[in-house]
C-alpha cells in the first residue's frame, strides 16, 4: 500500500433484502415483487469494500449479531481487515429494506447499530450508526483525515450541532447538500428558493463550521461537482466561486441498479487520497489536477457499478476501472 496509509471504516453493516418490483411502492399500497435475495450491505461495509478494490488498506469496525456469522466470511473474501468486526449477543445484525424498480432506481429503509473503534491515517464516516459512535469517532482522530458522508440525512437539530469545523471532506448528493445547507443555515421554509446546486454547495461552504471544508456533491447522470475552498474561494466580492464539474462516464450497458453506486463512488475516492500520503494536504500533497484525477476515476468505477445488480457485488476493481477507461477514454 502506498505511503502505508490506512482508513478505518467506522460504520454499519446490515444484511441487506432486496426487493424487485415494478415500481417504488407509494403510501398505502400493497406491491408484490418478483424476485427476492439478501446479500452484505450497510454504507460502512459498502464504502470499505470499495476502497478495497479500488486497491487500498480498509479496516472496518461494526457490529453484526449471531445471524450475521456468514458476513464475516464474506467480509474476509472482499480483503476487507475485520479484525474490527464484533459479534454482540445483545441484538441482531442490522437490516436494509431495498426496493429495485425495472429503472434500477432504489428506496432503502435501514436499522443502525453502534460499532468501535481505532486509530489510523484516514477516518471515513456515514450516517447509519448512532450519532455518539459518530462523535466519539471524530474526537479521538486528532491527526487523520476525516471524510463524511452524512448518508441517510441527519435531522436538522443532528446537523446544526454536528462538529463540522472537524470534517476535512464532505461526500453528498443534491438532495444532502439541499438538507445540509437549509439546516445549517437556518433559513425557513418561505425564505426558501429554488437555489442551484452550485449556489447550495457554495452556500455550505460560506457557513463559519464548514469554511474550510472540502465538499464534493455526487450529480447522479449529470457527474460530480466539487468545491475545494484552497483552490477556488472567491478572492472577492465580485468574483464568482469556481467549481470542478466532470461528466457522468458514458455506460457500456444499461441502468439496472443504482444502489450501490455513491458507496463505490465515496471509496474509490478516499483510496484518491490515501495516494497522496497520510496528511494529504490539498496545496501541498494534493493539487488541482490530482482532484480532477480521484474525481475521473471515481465516476468511471459508479458509472461501472448501476451495470450490475447489487451493491457490494456490483463495485468494480481498480483494473477494470483502468480497463473501461483505457476503452472508452
Amino acid at each position: 500500500m502506498a505511503n502505508d496509509c490506512t482508513c478505518i471504516v467506522r460504520g454499519s453493516i446490515n444484511i441487506d433484502e432486496y426487493f424487485h418490483v415494478d415500481h417504488i411502492v407509494r403510501p398505502g399500497e400493497t406491491l408484490s415483487s418478483h424476485h427476492h435475495e439478501h446479500r452484505v450491505g450497510g454504507k460502512g461495509a459498502n464504502q470499505a469494500v470499495a476502497i478495497a478494490r479500488a486497491g487500498g488498506d480498509a479496516r472496518f469496525y461494526g457490529t453484526i449479531g449471531r445471524d450475521g456469522d456468514w458476513i464475516q466470511k464474506k467480509m474476509y473474501e472482499y480483503e476487507v481487515d475485520i479484525r474490527g468486526l464484533v459479534t454482540t449477543e445483545e441484538q441482531p445484525t442490522g437490516r436494509a429494506i431495498i426496493q429495485v424498480d425495472r429503472k434500477g432506481e432504489n428506496s432503502i429503509s435501514t436499522v443502525p447499530y453502534q460499532c468501535v473503534f481505532a486509530n489510523s491515517t484516514h477516518l471515513l464516516l456515514q450516517n447509519e450508526i448512532h450519532m455518539s459512535s459518530t462523535y466519539y469517532a471524530i474526537h479521538n482522530s486528532v491527526r487523520a483525515t476525516i471524510i463524511m458522508n452524512p448518508s441517510p440525512l441527519p435531522s436538522e437539530e443532528q446537523i446544526r450541532e454536528f462538529p463540522w469545523d472537524r470534517i476535512h471532506w464532505l461526500i453528498v448528493n443534491e438532495a444532502e447538500a439541499e438538507g445540509l445547507y437549509y439546516s445549517i443555515a437556518e433559513v425557513s421554509s418561505p425564505g426558501r428558493k429554488g437555489l442551484s446546486t452550485r449556489e447550495l454547495v457554495f452556500g455550505l461552504s460560506a457557513q463559519p463550521a464548514l469554511r474550510d471544508t472540502n465538499i464534493i456533491c455526487t450529480l447522479g447522470s449529470d457527474g460530480v461537482l466539487a468545491f475545494v475552498p484552497t483552490f477556488h474561494r472567491p478572492k472577492t466580492v465580485h468574483e464568482a466561486p469556481s467549481f470542478m464539474h466532470l461528466p457522468a462516464a458514458r455506460l457500456m450497458g444499461y441502468v439496472k441498479d443504482t444502489t450501490g453506486a455513491g458507496d463505490c463512488f465515496t471509496g474509490y475516492f478516499v483510496q484518491g487520497l490515501m495516494e497522496h500520503g497520510p496528511r494529504g494536504k490539498v496545496g501541498e500533497d494534493i493539487q488541482e489536477h490530482d482532484i480532477v484525477r480521484i474525481l475521473k476515476n471515481c465516476v468511471y468505477a459508479a458509472g461501472m457499478c448501476v451495470e450490475k445488480h447489487g451493491t457490494i457485488d456490483s463495485i468494480p476493481t481498480k483494473a477494470e476501472v483502468e480497463t473501461r477507461m483505457l476503452t472508452t477514454g
